[in-house]
């Protein structure tokens, strides 16, 4: 199978630049044709760049065009996007339609549904563009801070509703959760075309490595992460615990507790040898989330989550099966269950086997190949199935 992956990078890297990055070495091992084709946002650095980068938001005709070179070059079976935006735009999948080859786009935030970009202020979940209208946004400025960006994204989103573009010019839409599916469809998306396939992870377990008494969390040290929340019902814990990330609110919050470390950004291989040796994880974030790489990492090695009983947090983490529920900003509960933790081991232990076979039954590499080519396949052998208006 010739595979063209599609993607625009972000000026600064993320959990999406990994997983195109990821798949496409997934279907390589597999012996299929890998192509990629990927633009960035560095070159949007001047007022006229991003004035000609916004006018075009919706839909650029010189990326249409650009694209449709490229497609006429590799000539693939099909085409997989992990993000259009800013500079490629939808586009692109008229560029496909017209040289009649299948697309593919996964799903890794909120973007095609609120200007939020994650469905999210005041570090909060908030649904206003779905049970209203993207416009409604505006005066919050929720895009950046600015009127004129929020108002540019909710003119995409609604232009792309009313050509049905995500219903009619895809062939198959990937969305990492089913919560994030039915929040799609809930948003106007059309379930025929939409399908659920997590993100993958390779093997990091260690049987070398023991437990330790610390809990550890893991991410970005910001507000939506519930960082601030954390630290405040840690003062009430007596456990070790241990943070790793860099964020905005690092020197700010890396204040004297005897209980807790800042660790700071260390390598990967170290993160995950403390994943391994954590009595347990602690997620607390305050958002729907994506697809927390780290609570598949934590099933991977045994490690239960204690996290927030909202969006995909929930739906990874199963209650009293993988780990531990609390209710959003519910610091009392919090801290039980912390507690809970902490003083039962052999539950903790429990919980980690059944983590570590859940990852075993669903987020290792071959699994993921099976899944990813079974759409492909779906996607290509129904094409001709598909009208396109």
């Amino acid at each position: 199978m010739k595979i063209l992956f599609v993607h625009n990078y972000y000026k600064f890297s993320g959990g999406e630049d990994q997983v195109f990055i990821a798949e496409m070495n997934l279907m390589k091992t597999h012996g299929h044709e890998v192509y990629s084709y990927s633009v960035n946002n560095d070159k949007i650095n001047s007022v006229f760049a991003k004035i000609h980068t916004a006018v075009n938001l919706a839909y650029s005709t010189k990326s249409k065009n650009e694209f449709s070179k490229i497609l006429n070059e590799f000539n693939p079976d099909i085409v997989h996007c992990h993000n259009f935006f800013p500079r490629l735009t939808p586009s692109i999948f008229d560029a496909c339609i017209e040289a009649k080859i299948p697309s593919v786009l996964t799903l890794h935030n909120y973007r095609l549904v609120c200007p939020s970009v994650y469905l999210m202020k005041n570090n909060k979940p908030w649904e206003l563009s779905i049970h209203k209208n993207p416009y409604y946004t505006i005066p919050f400025k929720v895009y950046k801070n600015s009127y004129f960006g929020t108002a540019t994204i909710a003119y995409m989103i609604n232009y792309h509703k009313r050509k049905n573009t995500w219903g009619k010019k895809i062939d198959k839409i990937i969305s990492l959760t089913m919560f994030g599916k039915n929040k799609f469809i809930e948003a106007g998306f059309s379930p025929n075309n939409m399908v659920t396939k997590p993100n993958f992870i390779s093997d990091p377990y260690n049987k070398h490595y023991h437990r330790e008494k610390f809990a550890l969390f893991i991410g970005r040290i910001s507000s939506e992460k519930g960082i601030n929340f954390l630290l405040d019902a840690w003062e009430n814990i007596d456990f070790s615990l241990k943070i790793v990330g860099d964020g905005p609110l690092l020197e700010k919050l890396s204040k004297t507790n005897k209980n807790i470390h800042f660790l700071g950004k260390i390598p990967n291989e170290s993160v995950k040898v403390l994943l391994q040796q954590a009595q347990f994880l602690v997620f607390p974030s305050q958002w729907y989330e994506g697809f927390p790489m780290v609570l598949v990492e934590a099933l991977a090695c045994g490690t239960p989550a204690l996290v927030t009983k909202i969006g995909s947090m929930k739906e990874i983490i199963k209650d009293e099966v993988h780990g531990l529920h609390f209710e959003l900003g519910n610091k009392k509960q919090f801290i039980e269950k912390s507690t809970r933790l902490i003083q039962n081991k052999t539950f903790c232990e429990t919980m980690g086997k059944n983590g570590r076979k859940e990852y075993l039954e669903k987020y290792t590499p071959e699994v993921n190949y099976k899944l990813l080519n079974s759409i492909y396949q779906d996607a290509i052998s129904n094409y001709t199935k598909h009208t396109f208006s």
